[in-house]
């Protein structure tokens, strides 16, 4: 049994003595900081260029006045720009429509003006929620909507394409 305790107390040992060093450094540790020197320390124009160490200080570390008086005159204006590219201009858009009979399929085409380029294209039947779609042609002049009418009656497929002047 004494023997076991004894053990118990020397395991124990390293822990106290690294619990000693421990309380030991936090108890100085005041004294390291009471080394610091504050603002109130300094004596009034002492601290130099030299002193303050590169990229250290922000505007926010500098007064109003001092920031106003790094402002230097305006310069010149700088020379014209390139001229932009044309952009899309006169809008317009074109609405055609056909009759799409009962349980059958159709297409309509609507045709931008001359000059105009299609930019957007919608299809749509009237009475029905079946899908349509709708191609753009490759010249850009033109787009077709294509519908299947699956129900008993005539719909009206409509689409409208939206034409502009692209430069």
């Amino acid at each position: 049994m004494l023997n076991n305790a004894l053990g118990t107390v020397r395991r124990g040992i390293p822990t106290i003595v690294i619990a000693g060093a421990l309380v030991v450094a936090s108890a100085t540790s005041g004294a390291t900081a009471a080394l610091v020197i504050t603002g109130k320390q300094i004596k009034d124009n002492t601290v130099t260029t030299k002193d303050i160490k590169n990229g250290t200080l922000s505007t926010r570390d500098m007064s109003s006045s001092t920031l106003s008086s790094l402002k230097g005159a305006t310069g010149p204006a700088g020379a014209p720009g390139a001229a932009g590219a044309p952009g899309v201009s006169g809008y317009q858009i074109v609405t055609a429509s056909a009759v799409i009979p009962a349980d059958d399929g159709g297409e309509v085409v609507a045709n931008c003006p001359p000059g105009k380029k299609v930019l957007s294209a919608a299809g749509e039947l009237a009475g029905a929620y079946t899908g349509t779609a709708v191609s753009i042609d490759l010249s850009a002049t033109s787009a077709t909507a294509y519908a299947a009418n699956y129900y008993d009656t005539a719909d009206t497929l409509t689409i409208d394409v939206v034409c502009a002047v692209v430069g």
